[in-house]
């Protein structure tokens, strides 16, 4: 795929690409999607550097945990210098998006100030903030403090909003099923609520596909969905999953 701006989105899309995720980007249309709905690595998992340098299993996932999960690359940066990849990226997506259309980004509580800076200073207008709450099966517990048990939803407009008759909640209480696809997988069952905000015929983007959850979601409410995925095992995994997700079929007028 090429670098530079294409100037016709259909080549692209209801593919998933295997490429990095900024390449990717920057080889959209202008004006050419309604969503960038994605999960960026957060580069978080430790305040200090030799924390931030640990594997993503080392950082993410408990010592009890049995299940051995593909490491994802992207996420050993230090807070600038992931501002400043978040800011490439963000920016060529406001490029790529419509007017008014959205960026939907999940993050956790050590980069949530970070991300609604960047998303403003890539030209967007931030809107607000929606919480997933894993619910008190899924949360880590905190000796004399707070239970780790929410992860954070940013989102943001490129320019003015549509009116569109669809009100999502401001808290979405899921536990994700195991055993995970994806180390950091999100819920299927959020991300068709959140496809919700797209209109009909519209078409989401996401550029850090993983198992391909925000994919297979906006494949069976029958809208029209690109992505890419760096990582030869989560692009396959994505692939299948992709394959074996039914559109919803379309009657003749």
């Amino acid at each position: 795929m090429t670098p530079f701006p294409a100037h016709d989105l259909a080549p692209l899309v209801n593919r998933l690409h295997r490429t990095d995720a900024l390449h990717f980007v920057r080889g959209l249309p202008a004006h050419s999607i309604d969503m960038l709905f994605s999960d960026p690595p957060y580069s978080s998992g430790g305040l200090h550097a030799s924390d931030r340098a640990r594997t993503t299993m080392q950082k993410y996932i408990g010592g009890n945990t049995k299940a051995v999960y593909e490491d994802f690359g992207s996420d050993n940066m230090d807070q600038r210098s992931w501002s400043f990849w978040c800011h490439a990226w963000l920016s060529e997506a406001y490029r790529a998006l419509k007017p008014g259309g959205l960026v939907v980004c999940f993050i956790d509580w050590r980069q949530l100030p970070a991300l609604t800076d960047i998303v403003q200073a890539a030209g967007f207008i931030h809107r607000g903030i929606a919480v997933w709450d894993k619910t008190p099966r899924r949360a880590r517990p905190r000796r004399g403090g707070f239970r780790q048990q929410a992860e954070f939803i940013v989102w943001a407009s490129k320019g003015a909003m549509p009116g569109r008759d669809v009100c999502l909640p401001g808290v979405f209480p899921c536990a994700l099923a195991l055993p995970k696809k994806h180390l950091t997988e999100k819920p299927l069952e959020l991300a068709r609520e959140v496809v919700r905000l797209v209109p009909d015929g519209g078409v989401v983007c996401d550029p850090f596909a993983g198992s391909g959850t925000f994919l297979v979601a906006a494949k069976e409410a029958g809208l029209q969905w690109l992505g890419c995925e760096a990582n030869d095992v989560y692009y396959d995994l994505a692939s299948d999953r992709l394959r074996n997700t039914d559109a919803p079929l379309r009657l003749a007028a």
